[in-house]
């Protein structure tokens, strides 16, 4: 009989110490269910829009508007994502909630910035938007202890002065200007029929005054300077903004002082990508400057529609060249995915379906009269030509390209050395080449093979 229960008691202690295995292990597997490792990471059940990146402590927060699409009243909670490295991420998932009441000023949520004060707590300013509002758009704040557990403090809400159209009123970037010992609040809005970037000063993070127009619109059009963002990097100030009306790109100027006028970059464009990339807010942890944004969807996930909003993040390291920036993929993820080297002829070169983020690396000729041709399937192609000093995007039949508009282009100016890096990862390709990226989705490319020729 002892021995009888010696052994019950055996089998008992088994299960306990398996089934506290089995536990581990279905906990380690809830947590690893946070975890993305990509190049152009999104939530499984969302997408991405319009990043707010904070670096801290040698890690980067980037919040965003998470786009559900679930067809709920209300709509873009605050979500996050961190990384050291941007290829690895954890998704923190939700942070700042919308409200899903129709005649709620946070119906949805804007963009907005996130800022930690003297005394190390964390503070987010944000859009509170509803179309059906008269102002649509206000400025809200909230704080958190740990940049992820956030109280909403409604009281110190605000919105446009009388300088500015009160339903164009949004974005807001603060940061620290450590020359006047105050804070600087950068609002995109409109003023005498143009875009404008307003600016409004805080010594509390409370209480905000209007301090006039920081930046007006000088690209010869009358458009909404979006998701405006300011960073100084290696002695020169960079001023980000994006192209609401006209080519939907992200623009960049440059002044040696915060109080200097920005200006245009005097050789090369003042972009960095074409429009499949959008809403890029810059960042640095002073040894690297980035430009953190989305490559969005198209309607109905057709590759023969036109793109959409919202979609995967997408990063840029920035290098500056006088005052010129050019584009490359993040290193601290190009060490991270495979980096290969492929060969151009004039025959078709094939590269093998890959789900998860691959480098190759391609040499032109030194001619300038080649084409680089970039295909997937027969009216999915990527152009990269040296004559014409562009990229452009094609969704049509190879043979009808010439008289057929792109989806989406940009300039190109050749390296000295002739490289171009192409980054494929799912559906999505990234061209860089000479001083330009080119970020373009394609839903063909999950079902068949990338080939290369020239042409």
């Amino acid at each position: 009989m002892m021995r009888h229960w010696k052994w019950i008691a055996a089998v008992l202690l088994l299960c306990l110490v398996g089934g506290g295995a089995y536990l581990t292990v279905q906990a380690k597997a809830k947590r690893d269910s946070r975890q993305i490792t990509a190049v152009y990471p999104r939530a499984k059940e969302s997408f991405v829009g319009d990043p707010m990146p904070f670096y801290d402590q040698g890690k980067f927060s980037i919040y965003y508007l998470e786009d559900l699409r679930n067809g709920e009243v209300g709509f873009h909670p605050f979500s996050l994502l961190t990384t050291q490295d941007f290829y690895h991420y954890t998704n923190a998932g939700q942070v700042i909630p919308y409200v899903n009441q129709e005649d709620s000023p946070e119906r949805a949520l804007g963009t907005g910035s996130v800022i930690k004060d003297q005394a190390g707590r964390y503070h987010a300013f944000y859009t509170a938007h509803n179309d059906t509002l008269s102002p649509k758009e206000a400025i809200m704040h909230a704080t958190s202890n740990d940049g992820q557990k956030w109280t909403k403090q409604p009281k110190d809400t605000f919105k446009a002065s009388a300088n500015y159209q009160a339903n164009d009123f949004r974005d807001p970037y603060v940061f620290y200007n450590t020359s006047a010992k105050e804070y600087w609040m950068l609002i995109a809005t409109r003023n005498a029929a143009t875009g404008v970037i307003a600016r409004y000063t805080s010594k509390d993070l409370k209480q905000w005054q209007d301090q006039g127009v920081f930046f007006t619109n000088d690209m010869n059009n009358d458009s909404t300077l979006e998701c405006p963002s300011v960073v100084q990097f290696k002695g020169r100030w960079y001023l980000a903004f994006s192209d609401q009306f006209d080519r939907r790109v992200v623009h960049y100027r440059v002044a040696d002082k915060l109080t200097s006028t920005f200006k245009a970059p005097q050789h090369g464009q003042d972009y960095v990508d074409g429009a499949g990339f959008y809403a890029g807010r810059l960042v640095t942890d002073n040894q690297h400057l980035y430009l953190v944004g989305w490559i969005p969807t198209k309607e109905e996930h057709s590759d023969r529609l036109k793109y959409n909003w919202a979609g995967n993040l997408a990063v840029h390291e920035l290098i500056p060249h006088g005052d010129t920036l050019v584009p490359q993929v993040p290193q601290a993820a190009a060490k991270q995915i495979t980096n290969q080297q492929a060969a151009l002829t004039d025959k078709r070169t094939k590269l093998p379906i890959a789900s998860t983020a691959r480098s190759v690396t391609l040499t032109l000729p030194a001619s300038k009269n080649k084409k680089l041709i970039l295909s997937v399937g027969d009216t999915n192609h990527i152009v990269v030509d040296q004559r014409a000093g562009k990229m452009a995007y094609y969704n049509t039949a190879l043979t009808d390209i010439a008289r057929s508009n792109p989806m989406t282009e940009t300039t190109y100016q050749a390296a000295a050395d002739g490289k171009i890096k192409i980054i494929t990862e799912d559906d999505i390709i990234v061209v860089y080449a000479g001083n330009q990226a080119f970020s373009n989705r394609i839903y063909e490319a999950k079902k068949t093979p990338l080939t290369m020729q020239l042409q």
